[in-house]
């Protein structure tokens, strides 16, 4: 059995946070709320995402506290390390990260996902791939215009700002009844934590991966799903990162790969047999 996992910077500070070893490994992928960052730091998101990533390697060490109880304990311990920051602004100006992972528990392999970082398991009679769709679905009519501007000739912050108000919109939906569920300094998202549990002895293999990372199956196209257990070691990991970011700078105006950046922080872990 063995564990590797890689992470690389593609933001100005790296707002992922990636763990793993035998028996549980996780994928935080932050970011900052609407607004300026507030906390005290490179940003409030990689403050959020490493805090909590940090707590988390010691909490969910313990087999006896369950993965929702780990997460409450680490946003707790968050929220009173900055209660006064956090108290003079409204949730939706709160940090908020992605997770993702995989955990022992007895002879099954327990998955839990809050958001789009997908964790693709390869299992004796199939691969399963688990994560919150809703972000991305909301998002894309909004890719597609911007796209559509940035074609017709428009600067790309130009075309940033004409769209501005509807990515507020989607991103004010975090942790409401109707929208979005994820982890942040308040327990309503770990409330619609998603599970699932799998017999540890089907399975193979286990890869998590940050939206970032994810760019080379759901935005370049360069590999399936099932390719992602192609990986076999971290060299492989690196290789894979670097030709991401040669993609994305070759793209670098954004006018064949419709997405709102250049590049992003990217992060992968694999758990194998």
């Amino acid at each position: 059995m063995s564990v590797f996992f890689y992470t690389d910077r593609g933001n100005s500070q790296n707002e992922d946070f990636v763990y793993g070893n035998d028996d549980f490994g996780f994928i935080l992928d932050g970011a900052s709320g609407l607004g300026t960052n507030y906390l005290a730091g490179n940003s409030d998101a990689q403050i959020f995402s490493h805090f909590i990533g940090n707590q988390l390697i010691t909490l969910l060490a313990n087999e006896k506290m369950a993965t929702n109880r780990a997460l409450m304990q680490a946003v707790t311990n968050f929220a009173q390390k900055y209660r006064k920051e956090l108290g003079k602004l409204s949730p939706d100006l709160w940090p908020s990260a992605t997770f993702s992972c995989y955990r022992k528990i007895g002879d099954e392999m327990e998955f839990s996902w809050l958001g789009d970082s997908p964790i693709t398991t390869f299992l004796t009679q199939q691969m399963r791939t688990f994560y919150d769709r809703t972000v991305p679905q909301n998002d894309q009519r909004i890719v597609t215009a911007f796209h559509q501007l940035l074609k017709k000739g428009e600067a790309i912050e130009v075309a940033k700002e004409e769209i501005k108000d509807d990515l507020i919109k989607n991103r004010q939906m975090k942790n409401t009844p109707n929208g979005y569920a994820i982890l942040d300094p308040s327990p309503i998202g770990i409330a619609r934590l998603s599970q699932k549990r799998v017999a540890i002895m089907q399975v193979e293999k286990i890869v998590v991966t940050s939206d970032g990372f994810y760019r080379l199956v759901d935005t370049f196209n360069e590999c399936t799903p099932h390719q992602l257990g192609q990986f076999k070691d971290y060299g492989m990991l690196v290789l894979a990162c670097d030709h991401l970011r040669q993609l994305e700078n070759e793209d670098n105006k954004l006018l064949t790969y419709p997405r709102f950046k250049q590049s992003d922080d990217a992060s992968i872990l694999v758990w194998q047999k």
